[in-house]
């Protein structure tokens, strides 16, 4: 079974003679390789004709990797169909809203609701579960490759039908749909819900039209990927995953939620790492359980260009290194052996399709070792933290379709948010609107467009009154479940939870209002800012500008039941950000750690042990006030209490002496 944590890669030995198998196993030992991903794309080779199912060569293979200690994630290869099935059925492939389908030799480029596609899937899928199912060397399997919704989707007749009836079923007729779209606007209204359109190019397309059309794009995808599960369920007890992306407004929760683990990519290079660490924290909180990191690259992106830049030395063991830390159990290369040829022949890899190291081979090896040193107190640990930040897939898809400000991207805005808290001293988990908050002290939730997703307004609301301390906004409880404003108030469920009222909403560019903190401190707000009157306590305001809004509080604290809600109405830049979290914290009672940097503080805890993992992520010289003496159980080191400087790129597990 699987040595765990571990590193991996993902192996395509369809493109290679198998003479060259030995030599490659060999190699993989040396870098410390443990587990492979195979079979993704290899549709083809397992079925070159339909109902014609090949496996001599994929047993093969897996045996010797078995033979060699080297475990096996099976892939399910219905991301890149075979050109027989495009031929049989040429509406496999998506119908984009140019009205094009895309010929032969890409991927992911089907329709998850096209019957025909459906039907082969399912046929592949189920052959590979009686074949593999109870192989000793498979530990996983991985339902298609990084299943999302390009663009706007496909616009064929069958995602069409959908389309209609999953209105229908949502609104019941075309009257309330009519009128909760506000369609007596421009005589937009329809006769009949099969009257509705696709998204197609346009001036001004609905915003509600288009969030309904990308959110129904991704239940197909969600389901195609369930039934996979189904069928296998019944020839395997292995975990079931599929590899997820930072992208395309996908549902991770209701993904995972019918999986055994989480499974996910990215290709986060040191400019946007940040980006990479809040990720992290947000899939360790899909499952309870570890997750595994498919694919990342060892050094560059690259296709018949290079797309990425080399990275410094270091960053590949620390990248390698860092979701491990976060709460994973594996991390797996794309790819093992370079591709010789193809879309993808320039993209990093562990060794060259010559077979020779890539000069991060020793970052590999180095990491690998270090793993296998840290593996019990990694397996007996998990992240301990009372500190949260929402991240929900229904604002995500509500930015997507109107970002309420030029240029606004919700993902790399919450980043900025959570590196503010990370640099503050904390490891907050990352959650979706689903997840319990039972376990927090102190939530943040900046830009949830809406709360009507689920019941999260009613467990948030419950949750302040037994004692929590919520930082809501900027841009939170501002639409409804489909992105409308409210015409009664301004605020979904916040004003009449505290008694405040949201006065104005302004978008600015620095040259009208002026604003301070409560101190008398200026405050720098950036493009959005909303004002506050009525309960609680003004921490920063309007002081300078517009007459009519001179006055109006910017960040408002207010008491509610045994919690307390801070109303942050404004972007800030990051010396205002670290302002609002040292407010936040102080509140809440917590006592971060003194840290300096870039330098990710990673409390864990199990029945049996503890630790406090140190990642520095900016490639510069950080540290951290440590309160008493430690171990470092990588280095064997010991460091007495006090403030200990942290290197660049630098990874320490410290434990308590004695």
């Amino acid at each position: 079974m699987l040595k765990k944590p571990f590193l991996g890669a993902a192996y395509y030995p369809e493109a290679w003679d198998e003479c060259e198998i030995a030599h490659d196993i060999g190699q993989m030992k040396q870098a410390g390789i443990t587990c492979v991903r195979v079979a993704e794309f290899a549709w083809l080779s397992m079925e070159p004709e339909r109902g014609k199912f090949e496996f001599e060569w994929l047993h093969r293979v897996i045996d010797t990797l078995g033979e060699n200690g080297i475990s096996v994630i099976l892939g399910t290869p219905t991301a890149a169909p075979p050109i027989w099935l495009i031929r049989e059925h040429p509406d496999v492939s998506v119908l984009r809203e140019n009205g094009i389908r895309p010929s032969h030799g890409g991927r992911r480029h089907c329709c998850s609701n096209n019957l025909h596609y459906i039907e082969a899937s399912e046929r592949i899928v189920e052959a590979m579960g009686r074949e593999f199912g109870r192989d000793p060397n498979v530990v996983a399997f991985q339902l298609d490759n990084e299943i999302y919704t390009l663009d706007k989707g496909c616009m064929c007749d069958d995602c069409m039908e959908r389309f209609h009836r999953t209105l229908e079923k949502k609104y019941g007729s075309i009257e309330e749909l009519n009128r909760r779209w506000d369609l007596n606007t421009w005589s937009q209204g329809y006769g009949s819900f099969d009257e509705v359109p696709a998204p197609v190019i346009g001036w001004h397309t609905n915003p509600h039209l288009a969030y309904e059309w990308i959110t129904c794009q991704q239940e197909g995808n969600m389901e195609f990927i369930w039934r996979q599960a189904e069928i296998l369920r019944n020839y395997t007890e292995v975990p079931l995953g599929t590899d997820m992306v930072p992208m395309g407004g996908l549902d991770y929760e209701k993904t995972t939620e019918p999986l055994d683990i989480v499974m996910f990519n990215h290709y986060h290079v040191p400019e946007n790492f940040g980006e990479a660490v809040m990720w992290f924290d947000f899939v360790r909180t899909l499952k309870d359980k570890p997750f595994v990191i498919t694919e990342t690259a060892t050094t560059w992106n690259g296709t018949t260009v290079f797309a990425q830049y080399m990275i410094p030395e270091g960053f590949c063991r620390v990248n390698s290194w860092l979701p491990i830390a976060l709460g994973g159990e594996g991390n797996m290369y794309w790819l093992w052996r370079q591709h010789w040829g193809g879309q993808e022949l320039l993209h990093g890899s562990v060794v060259s399709p010559a077979g020779r190291p890539a000069h991060v081979f020793g970052e590999i090896r180095q990491t690998a070792s270090e793993l296998k040193k840290a593996a019990e107190i990694c397996n007996a640990t998990k992240i301990d933290t009372s500190v949260a930040m929402h991240f929900t897939t229904a604002s995500w898809n509500l930015f997507l379709q109107h970002p309420l400000l030029d240029g606004f991207a919700y993902v790399p805005e919450l980043a900025r948010i959570h590196k503010a808290i990370t640099k503050t001293g904390l490891r907050p988990d990352v959650i979706g609107a689903e997840h319990s908050l039972d376990e927090y002290r102190l939530i943040f939730s900046p830009f949830v467009m809406t709360l009507e997703n689920g019941k999260l307004a009613e467990r948030i609301s419950a949750w302040v009154k037994d004692g929590g301390i919520w930082v809501a906004g900027p841009a939170t409880d501002i639409r409804n479940d489909i992105g409308a404003q409210y015409t009664d108030r301004a605020l979904g469920m916040i004003e009449g939870l505290l008694g405040v009222k949201l006065d104005y909403t302004l978008p600015i560019d620095g040259t009208v209002l002026r604003f301070a903190w409560k101190d008398g401190r200026e405050l720098k707000c950036e493009k959005w800012v909303e004002c506050y009157s009525g309960a609680g306590e003004a921490l920063a305001s309007v002081v300078g500008g517009h007459s009519a809004v001179v006055g109006k509080s910017v960040i408002r604290k207010v008491s509610c039941g045994k919690g307390t809600v801070i109303l942050c109405g404004t972007i800030m830049p990051e010396k205002d950000l670290y302002q609002l979290v040292d407010i936040a914290v102080k509140t809440a009672g917590i006592h971060p750690y003194a840290i300096e940097g870039d330098l990710q503080v990673i409390p864990r805890k199990g029945e049996k042990a503890e630790c406090l993992m140190l990642v520095e992520t900016g490639n510069a010289p950080a540290g951290v006030q440590l309160d008493e003496d430690m171990t470092d159980l990588i280095t064997g080191q010991k460091i007495a209490a006090g403030r200990w400087p942290v290197e660049p790129y630098g990874i320490h597990i410290l434990t308590r002496m004695g």
